[in-house]
């Protein structure tokens, strides 16, 4: 029994941890730019996603690459954004299992703590 109750202590502070940071001066929302990889690009190999995302105080992430004939994900990262103003995307990705050249979507999603979202996506293709 008491090993319920440690853990249910240690789920009461995982979520106080990440508390909502109200701001109300805050109306903007988080500046996202992708610059790679580009619109219609044709990837061979490996495939490098990057940009930034700034905000006075940055909450979530997600970066996600879907098959455009399924959406089924090929690639997920959640990167650790929480109360960064700045977040330098930096990931590498090389698709497997493709047997020809496969329409890809990339949806890139940050939010600040007031709950301003962008959603950004790229449409690009990848070689096997």
């Amino acid at each position: 029994m008491p090993f319920k109750s440690i853990l249910f202590a240690a789920l009461c502070l995982i979520a106080a941890a990440c508390h909502h940071h109200d701001d109300e001066n805050d109306t903007n929302d988080p500046v996202l730019t992708i610059s790679s990889p580009t619109s219609d690009a044709s990837i061979a190999g490996a495939v490098t996603i990057s940009g930034t995302a700034t905000d006075e105080s940055l909450h979530e992430m997600s970066i996600v690459v879907t098959k455009d004939s399924d959406s089924s994900e090929l690639f997920k990262s959640a990167p650790e954004v929480h109360d960064l103003t700045s977040y330098t995307i930096a990931e590498k990705w090389t698709p497997s299992g493709l047997s020809a050249e496969t329409p890809v979507t990339l949806t890139v999603t940050v939010e600040d703590h007031n709950d301003h979202k962008v959603v950004k996506t790229v449409k690009f293709k990848v070689k096997p």
